[in-house]
């Protein structure tokens, strides 16, 4: 534990499916925290082992993995959370000593909020990623329990929250290659197809360009909204990510993990013509 930071009173919830590459660095990044809850998704490696080797009163449950909204909503109904501010985690995250501290402190003066929003640095070939990533990207994940909801969105979440939300401003860090990049390309020609979905959607709702002038979490949301409906994706990602969010300045690594996104898009794009063509 870092020397100063005590025990912080909030249950954190981590979300596991075979992560015996992580789920021991992922605890020890956590250990500061009072209660900690994995929610397992059927792991058949030594995940479940390893985590109470690594911290004897970890709570395990275990819940068919649906999408990551309906998994953080049973884990807020049916894991018996002890406190009332709830940090969820996946596996391959790390909270860093400079965002605990940072937690630490809006725990002890959280004022009107009823959660937080965090960010990640995202590690690719051993190196953080900034601009490709599009650091800082929001993400609710410190939240006061029975005041926030998830609903599925795309491949991920968003939350549907009762009352003003905070940020906190230290990051924490993101493993997302921990597993190698095979197992990150399965991964998104998974959620390429729900992004598909979540693209006919948007297409959908009205387009308003007022929400680019204001919060970051607003202005993403519009930004897709807009993606949703413009043509040639794979190469305005492309020139989105290297040159105008300055994705050059990554680096090698940078280049290649770009290069991973647009083929993403590819993948989206073809799946939209394979849907039009089938609903002819």
């Amino acid at each position: 534990m870092t020397s100063d930071i005590q025990r912080i009173p909030l249950t954190v919830v981590i979300l596991a499916l075979n992560e015996e590459k992580n789920i021991a660095d992922c605890l020890k990044s956590v250990c500061w925290a009072q209660d900690v809850v994995i929610v397992d998704s059927g792991s058949s490696d030594r995940t479940l082992e390893l985590a109470s080797r690594e911290r004897t009163d970890v709570r395990i449950f275990r819940h068919p993995f649906i999408d990551f909204g309906d998994q953080r909503n049973w884990a807020l109904d049916h894991c018996a959370l002890r406190h009332e501010w709830i940090l969820f985690l996946d596996a391959d995250e790390r909270i860093t000593p400079a965002c605990a501290r940072n937690i630490e402190q809006v725990l002890a003066n959280p004022g009107v909020f009823v959660g937080f929003y965090m960010c990640a640095r995202n590690f690719f070939l051993g190196k953080w990623i900034r601009h490709v990533t599009l650091y800082p990207s929001w993400q609710l994940r410190l939240m006061k329990a029975g005041l926030v909801r998830f609903q599925k969105e795309g491949h991920g979440q968003r939350e549907l929250s009762s009352g003003p939300l905070g940020y906190i401003r230290e990051p924490y860090d993101h493993y997302g290659f921990s597993k190698g990049i095979e197992q990150w390309i399965d991964r998104h020609n998974r959620y390429s197809s729900d992004e598909v979905e979540l693209i006919f959607r948007l297409r959908g709702e009205p387009l308003r360009l007022l929400d680019l002038f204001r919060g970051p979490v607003t202005r993403r949301r519009c930004l897709k909204r807009i993606a949703a409906r413009v043509g040639f994706r794979p190469l305005l990602r492309f020139i989105y990510l290297y040159i105008c969010r300055l994705g050059f300045l990554d680096g090698k690594a940078g280049l290649i993990y770009c290069l991973l996104r647009v083929a993403h898009e590819i993948a989206i794009v073809a799946k939209i013509e394979e849907k039009r063509i089938q609903e002819i």
